[in-house]
């Protein structure tokens, strides 16, 4: 059975994320992580509180509930990332390392998605439709 770790469960994508994996995978297969809890959130599994630069954080959660594959979506978004330049620095790449890391350590699967900025009007709509297509047959089976 496949027990996912997902970071950034509380965010835009992230919410709508861990719901349709826990529909898929069933609620305690898949483990919702975020810097915060949210009232009426990710309350229907497991969730533990993970701070993504912080590498022993995330590797006694995944070690603990078992996981073979993590989902990293903790992130700034650009326009708060902009007004922070450091702060997402660490969060985004820190945290995307140290994710890679506790992945490579535990011989996990790992997820991420690209930043939003990686696209633009040059973009093959087929290339991208090929990948969204690649990413939701993963989810579903």
């Amino acid at each position: 059975m496949r027990r996912i770790l997902v970071t950034g469960a509380n965010g835009q994508i992230g919410s709508e994320l861990v719901t349709k994996l826990r529909s898929v995978y069933g609620e305690r297969n898949v483990i919702a992580t975020d810097i915060r809890e949210v009232d009426g959130g990710t309350d229907k599994g497991p969730f533990e509180l993970v701070d993504v630069t912080d590498e022993q954080r995330i590797f006694e959660v995944a070690k603990h509930y078992q996981v073979d594959t993590v989902m990293h979506l903790a992130a700034l978004l650009s326009a708060t990332a902009e007004k922070m330049p450091k702060k997402a620095w660490d969060i985004n790449m820190g945290g995307l390392v140290n994710t890679l890391e506790v992945a490579r350590e535990l011989n996990l699967q790992f997820f991420t998605p690209s930043s939003i900025g990686a696209f633009g009007p040059s973009t093959r709509r087929t290339i991208h439709h090929r990948i969204r297509y690649s990413v939701q047959q993963r989810c579903t089976g």
